[in-house]
């Protein structure tokens, strides 16, 4: 698994360097924390001696992030991709934590995309939450996803779901959005959903993803193997900035070389 996990980390670091460039930082933007805490006997809180850490990574303008922490609290780990096969936000996230403390891993990938299509189009865009949930006790295992199609001409990157859809995005110019739940003590689950949306011509579009995993007290969820989207039918939409040729030749490359993961 962890050999997996570098092949797909490699790869997608390689294919960020080859980007052309052009990005603006509201067209693109990926960002990646990890918290760890401790103690955590009826809450957390760092009563003294108490722990804390925290890592971090990307930022608004980049396509790819990623960090781990691995400490006295447990583990995490995340990534957030713009460079996959699809080139929509690709996501994985887990946390694993150790008794009496937690550790949380959120990761957030935005992508903009212009229509060109001549006519109305109406399209989904299809998503898939995989991994597992160790939950000990009631709310100790936690692995969520939340996803928004918003048009707008411009938006501001921002790291909040709730803050962007609720308080930044007018209501009328959310298209669409979901929350995905992994099953408690399920084993490994796969649960799909799907956003379907209407476009006019010249219409802009963001997509903004993001997944959070959560282990408190020895729980722990995993969804590093991750989630992914696509659209149902990407004719006329241009994501922007727009990929390079040296890019799409990685891109084609990752499909034959490992076809049942995306990086």
């Amino acid at each position: 698994m962890r050999g997996k996990r570098l092949w797909t980390g490699v790869l997608c670091a390689l294919i960020t360097w080859t980007m052309t460039g052009g990005a603006t930082a509201d067209d693109i933007g990926t960002h990646v924390g990890i918290s760890t805490i401790s103690p955590c006997p009826s809450f957390c809180g760092p009563i003294p001696p108490g722990h804390t850490d925290f890592a971090f990574d990307g930022g608004a303008g980049d396509s790819f992030a990623s960090t781990s922490i691995d400490n006295i609290d447990g583990t995490g780990e995340g990534f957030a991709s713009l460079d996959g096969p699809t080139l929509l936000p690709l996501l994985g996230a887990e946390a694993f934590s150790n008794a009496n403390a937690q550790v949380s891993t959120n990761a957030v990938g935005m992508r903009s995309y212009l229509y060109t299509g001549a006519s109305e189009t109406t399209i989904s865009l299809d998503l898939n939450l995989e991994g597992t949930v160790v939950d000990p006790s009631p709310n100790d295992g936690e692995v969520r996803a939340s996803i928004a199609v918003i048009r707008l001409p411009d938006l501001d990157f921002s790291t909040d779901y709730a803050t962007l859809v609720f308080e930044i995005v007018p209501s009328e110019s959310v298209l669409g959005r979901t929350e995905l739940f992994l099953p408690d003590n399920a084993g490994l689950q796969s649960v799909p959903a799907s956003i379907p949306f209407t476009l006019q011509p010249n219409d802009k579009i963001y997509v903004w993803a993001g997944i959070r995993a959560r282990g408190t007290r020895g729980g722990s969820g995993d969804a590093l193997n991750s989630l992914t989207a696509a659209f149902s039918d990407p004719t006329g939409l241009i994501p922007l900035p727009e990929p390079g040729t040296a890019t799409m030749l990685i891109l084609a490359m990752a499909s034959l070389r490992r076809p049942h993961r995306r990086c």
